[in-house]
């Protein structure tokens, strides 16, 4: 049952940041324990399902800021994602001799990019056309929906909504 409860300044601050860094906890926090589950199920498995589409090079900050960004709003998930594409990114660079991220100017960073990228493809770590695409769609919108649900823990923890909203009784059916 639903319980209003007066909220302090903690709650909604504590609700959004648990909610950030596991899809759902922030809903499981407030005692709607279903949604909280649901939340996670959905998010995490959209955004490991785009990572699964387009392998470990999904999560890109370098050539792909804005999905990047997107991606981060996954909480651990996504730091996880871009740990381990950072590991990758670092082996492969010390295999080939570079530097294990990409030099401030822009003519001696297309060298690198370039040789870099011919590195992947030989390797055929590299995302193409519409995988990429595909890839980088799933992981940001989970992103995105993981917006959605901090927000949405954050305003039932300020109104001071916690526990699952009880059924709804049946509306009596007019007599005939």
């Amino acid at each position: 049952m639903a319980n209003q409860r007066e909220p302090n300044l903690l709650m909604p601050l504590l609700a959004g940041m648990l909610a950030w860094a596991i899809p759902g906890a922030g809903h499981v926090y407030l005692r709607r324990t279903v949604r909280g589950i649901i939340l996670c199920i959905c998010i995490n498995g959209l955004f490991w399902a785009g990572m699964a589409f387009g392998g470990v090079f999904t999560v890109e900050p370098l050539e792909q800021r804005w999905w990047f960004v997107a991606q981060m709003c996954t909480g651990v998930s996504g730091l996880a994602g871009w740990y381990r594409q950072q590991h990758v990114r670092r082996e492969i660079a010390a295999r080939i001799g570079l530097e294990p991220t990409p030099p401030r100017y822009p003519a001696e960073a297309a060298g690198w990019r370039e040789t870099f990228t011919r590195q992947l493809v030989r390797e055929d770590l590299d995302l193409n056309y519409p995988t990429d695409n595909v890839a980088r769609a799933y992981s940001g919108v989970a992103g995105m929906l993981n917006v959605l649900a901090i927000f949405d823990a954050v305003m039932l923890a300020a109104m001071g909504r916690l526990g699952e909203p009880p059924p709804r009784k049946p509306a009596k059916e007019p007599p005939l």
